[in-house]
């Protein structure tokens, strides 16, 4: 009989009050997790002081310090790392339900050809989209594509999942702060791909596309957990966006296959219809100061996948 130990991996920039939570939910799940690997990229003590607290003598926390503020590549650091075959992807910022670990694997110990699921963010489901995106949705997929929970469209944009599911989804996608993984199947597409950098956004996408081509994926939504997310992220809201932007495009034409021209028509398209988003936004009342600053970096990520001959940098 195949193992059943459990390895959770969390990629931290430091936040150990964060960490702290969510490695006490961890240790109260109804299946033991046997270990958690931290790899902290920041420079505080207490985060080291956090994983060697006396008090998780039921997991064995292990810290390494990782070198590089790169999500993707500290969560492949990790995984090389661990020492099982079922592997928890978790944000170190995430509060995880008592059954989370339990209904998360069931489907992957219960069908070898599931390679990865996806829990439940209670607090932070995709809401329903506004005209602006109902209409880009149609305009790339159609009625019917362009609405299907679970499916990656267009930008790299993920389709939520209807709210009153009671049963596992399929879908095309996974959120890194709230997955489990198959070691098999995450090593059977390579892990996070290396053209991520900075906060690596949609690392986790992009491994759950990759992982849907050969492997089951689901969401399952009894697997709940709360995202107490924090208001300090790994860099400025105009680094990211930037980043944002430079992850699309090389999700579409890396991952995807996409011609450069069609990769570039679809996210100038998003970052179109994402700032309408934002200025109906304003027009509401809803006041953002950093939004000049997230404009600008998305102007500047797209510039530089017009020129770019190379995402990594």
């Amino acid at each position: 009989m195949t193992s059943r130990s459990i390895s959770a991996i969390i990629a931290t920039v430091g936040r150990p009050e964060l960490l702290r939570r969510c490695l006490d939910s961890l240790s109260k799940q109804t299946v033991r997790v046997a270990e958690v690997v931290v790899v902290h990229c920041g420079d505080d003590a207490e985060t080291l002081a956090v994983t060697n607290d006396a008090c998780w003598n039921e997991m064995d926390v292990r810290y390494f310090h990782y070198p590089e503020r790169n999500c993707a590549q500290q969560r492949n650091f990790a995984i090389e790392h661990a020492k099982h075959d079922n592997l928890l992807l978790i944000d170190d910022d995430v509060e995880v339900d008592p059954l989370w670990v339990e209904e998360l694997f069931k489907p992957i110990w219960a069908d070898s050809q599931v390679g990865a699921t996806m829990g439940n963010l209670v607090n932070q489901s995709i809401a329903t989209p506004t005209f602006l995106w109902r209409v880009y949705r149609r305009v790339i997929y159609g009625p019917v594509k362009g609405f299907e929970p679970g499916r990656l469209i267009g930008a790299a944009l993920p389709n939520g999942f209807p709210t009153n599911a009671q049963s596992p989804l399929p879908c095309e996608w996974i959120g890194a702060g709230d997955s489990a993984v198959r070691r098999e199947a995450f090593e059977s597409v390579g892990g996070f791909a290396d053209f991520f950098t900075g906060s690596s956004p949609g690392e986790d996408l992009d491994l759950g596309y990759r992982l849907s081509r050969k492997w089951k994926v689901y969401y399952v939504p009894s697997a709940r957990c709360i995202h107490h997310q924090s208001p300090s992220g790994r860099e400025t809201s105009d680094q990211h966006q930037y980043l944002s932007m430079r992850s699309r495009f090389g999700i579409l034409t890396i991952t995807m296959g996409k011609k450069r021209y069609v990769a570039l028509a679809h996210i100038g398209l998003w970052a179109f219809v994402q700032c309408l988003s934002e200025m109906a936004s304003l027009r509401r009342g809803v006041l953002r100061p950093d939004l000049p600053r997230a404009w600008s970096g998305r102007l500047r990520g797209f510039l530089s996948c017009v020129t770019a001959t190379d995402l990594h940098g």
